[in-house]
C-alpha cells in the first residue's frame, strides 16, 4: 500500500487566500491524502469555505490559541503515515509530495525531507502597495514547515510545536530535530511558493521577532548541555 499523507492547514481569519492554498494541495500528483483545516477561532468565512469541499477536506475547530496549537491539533487528529504543513496563504507545486516521497523511498533512513521555496508578491496588490514590500524572489532552501514532509514517528520523536511561542515555533522544533540527529534531506526542486502580501504574520507582528533570539538561546543551551552530557558518557536531550 502507498503511504498516506496528512496535510495540516491552520487558519485564523485566512479566507482571502485559503481557496488557492487548498487547491494546491488537492492538485498534488500523489495520493492518498488526508487534508485537515484547523480553524483557530476564526471570525471570517474561512471555516465555511473549507467545509464547502465536502469529504475532501476535514475542518477541525479549536478555541483561538495561535498557529502552533492549531498545527498540534491537526497532528493529533490526523492518521497519515507522513505529516505535511501548509500556511493558508502559501502554495505548493503540484509534485511536491511525489518528489518528497520518492526521496523517502530511495533512502528509508530519512526522517525529514525539505525542498526549495520562492517568494512571490500576491497578484491583487496595486503598484503602490507592491512598492512598499521587499520581496526576494531568489529560489532558496526552504527550511520552513511548509516545505517539510516528516515521517509521523520522526515528528513524534521531536515532539509538538511549542505552543507558548507566538513566533519562532518552527525554529524551535527544527532545532530540537537537529539535536536528536534526525536524518534530513534537502531536495533541489522548488516545492513551495510563499505569498508576500500586506498582512503576512511576520510583517504584522514585527514586535515578536525578539522571540527568535530567545529560541536560539534555548537551542544553544540545549546543545551545550548535550555536549556536556556526552563528554560524561551520557547523552540526554530534554
Amino acid at each position: 500500500m502507498r503511504p498516506s499523507v496528512s496535510v495540516i492547514i491552520p487558519i485564523y481569519n485566512s479566507a482571502k487566500y485559503l481557496r488557492e492554498a487548498i487547491a494546491s494541495v488537492l492538485a498534488q500528483t500523489y495520493s492518498p491524502l488526508e487534508v485537515l483545516v484547523v480553524d483557530d477561532g476564526s471570525s471570517d468565512d474561512g471555516p465555511e469555505l473549507a467545509s464547502s469541499y465536502g469529504p475532501q477536506v476535514r475542518v477541525i475547530a479549536i478555541p483561538h490559541r495561535g498557529h502552533p496549537a492549531a498545527r498540534n491539533a491537526g497532528v493529533a487528529a490526523s492518521a497519515g503515515d507522513f505529516l505535511a504543513f501548509l500556511d493558508a496563504d502559501d502554495l505548493w507545486t503540484a509534485n511536491k509530495l511525489e518528489l518528497q516521497l520518492e526521496a523517502f523511498a530511495a533512502n528509508p533512513s530519512l526522517d525529514l525531507v525539505f525542498g526549495h521555496m520562492q517568494n512571490f508578491i500576491s497578484l491583487e496588490l496595486t503598484e503602490e502597495e507592491r512598492a512598499k514590500i521587499k520581496c526576494n524572489s531568489t529560489v532558496l532552501p526552504g527550511l520552513l514547515q511548509g516545505s517539510m514532509l516528516a515521517r509521523r514517528g520522526s515528528f513524534e520523536r521531536v515532539g509538538p510545536f511549542p505552543e507558548e511561542r507566538k513566533m519562532g515555533d518552527f525554529l524551535d522544533w527544527y532545532g530540537r530535530a537537529t539535536l536528536r540527529n534526525l536524518n534530513m534531506h534537502m531536495l533541489p526542486d522548488t516545492l513551495v511558493r510563499r505569498r508576500i502580501h500586506l498582512s503576512n504574520f511576520q510583517r504584522t507582528h514585527k514586535h515578536l521577532r525578539k522571540e527568535n533570539l530567545l529560541v536560539l538561546k534555548k537551542l544553544l543551551d540545549l546543545r551545550r548541555a548535550a555536549g556536556s552530557a556526552a563528554n560524561g558518557g551520557i547523552r540526554h536531550i530534554p
